[in-house]
């Protein structure tokens, strides 16, 4: 029986610790998971700095044990566990829900009266600690061809699933993906995994794009190299592109996405921007007739974008940095070190 764990917890902007804390018993429907790798996002980030908008209205609140990207072998199971057994690997949903309301015994858990998002908002403890609970109605087994640190990016590649699914994407369909994180790169494979005739990344740092490039992405621009929209705008023919992936955050990148898709096109926001948006040029976006949708992660996507990373992706260009899990706090209060570089940090537990 384990009776305790190491668990990193936010207890505000600025203050984080690694803690020993106490495990509480099993629920009949849970499983006790050791936490194989967890991904550093810049949420998690965001909740350390304090600038995180959910934190700003009160929707994240201190102290908030981070974490929601993972990897993990099963340990105990409750009761009324069917499904699994100690030793099964696993990857898990970013949200839980309540089990017991009218939608949850429905089966329709993305619209649980009581949700809790892992690691952020009405949190569920997050993953970076050494074991995570979680019920098995979130719960997924991994397949003998991915490894368990593979299997931490299947959370961020949900998320690009979930915006990439906005879209009916064809053989003749130009995409653009704007951000080199994890959820951009991601987008952009999926988007070239269903057969897309151009994909188009836009980033600041060269290292970043050059990983992105080892991913099967057709082209990188740089905003580097001078205007962005002029470089797409050249990559397609002066055309444009049918749809844009902004996943950056930057207020000015949502402006960039108006102009370099085309009328009719489609933006998909993955974003969180931390602020208002000002000088949004509303009348570009209306004569071009454009939709704007908002992204956010869906119950069941874990599952479907393990199903497609298990055909082998090609993501080797995502993972840029592994830290044992002791390191994992002071590479946090250092993040600024590595922001050039970084595209995913993953932390390994023993």
């Amino acid at each position: 029986m384990i009776e305790e764990m190491k668990a990193v917890t936010v207890y505000g902007p600025g203050d984080i610790r690694m803690e020993t804390v106490k495990l509480r018993p099993l629920k009949p429907d849970e499983m006790l998971i050791k936490v194989a790798y967890t991904g550093i996002c810049a949420t998690d980030l965001a909740i350390y700095t304090g600038e995180c908008s959910f934190v700003k209205s009160g929707q994240i609140k201190y102290p908030c044990r981070i974490g929601h990207e993972w990897s993990g072998i099963v340990c105990e199971c409750g009761s009324e566990v069917k499904n699994f057994k100690p030793g099964d690997r696993v990857i898990t949903d970013n949200g839980v829900s309540c089990g017991y309301c009218e939608k949850c015994l429905e089966g329709d858990y993305g619209n649980c009266l009581n949700n809790k998002s892992v690691g952020t908002i009405d949190c569920w403890d997050g993953c970076f600690a050494e074991y995570m609970y979680m019920p098995e109605r979130h719960t997924y087994h991994i397949d003998d061809s991915m490894s368990l640190k593979d299997a931490a990016l299947v959370e961020p590649m949900s998320i690009a699933l979930a915006g990439i699914k906005k879209y009916d994407i064809t053989s003749d369909s130009r995409v653009a993906v704007i951000g080199t994180g994890a959820i951009g790169i991601g987008a952009a494979v999926l988007a070239k995994h269903l057969g897309a005739k151009q994909v188009i990344i836009v980033g600041r740092g060269k290292a970043k794009l050059e990983s992105a490039l080892k991913c099967g992405i057709d082209a990188a621009v740089s905003t580097h190299d001078g205007d962005v929209v002029k470089q797409v705008m050249t990559l397609t023919d002066g055309e444009g592109v049918d749809f844009t992936i902004e996943t950056s955050g930057g207020e000015e990148t949502i402006m960039n996405s108006v102009h370099i898709t085309k009328k009719h096109g489609t933006i998909a926001l993955l974003a969180f921007y931390e602020k208002m948006i000002n000088n949004f040029d509303i009348d570009a976006f209306v004569g071009k007739e454009q939709i704007i949708k908002g992204v956010m992660g869906e119950f069941g996507l874990v599952e479907k974008a393990g199903k497609i990373m298990e055909q082998g992706l090609p993501l080797n260009g995502i993972i840029t940095h592994e830290i044992p899990f002791a390191e994992c706090v002071d590479f946090i209060r250092n993040y600024k070190d590595t922001a050039s570089t970084r595209i995913k940090a993953l932390v390994k537990f023993d």
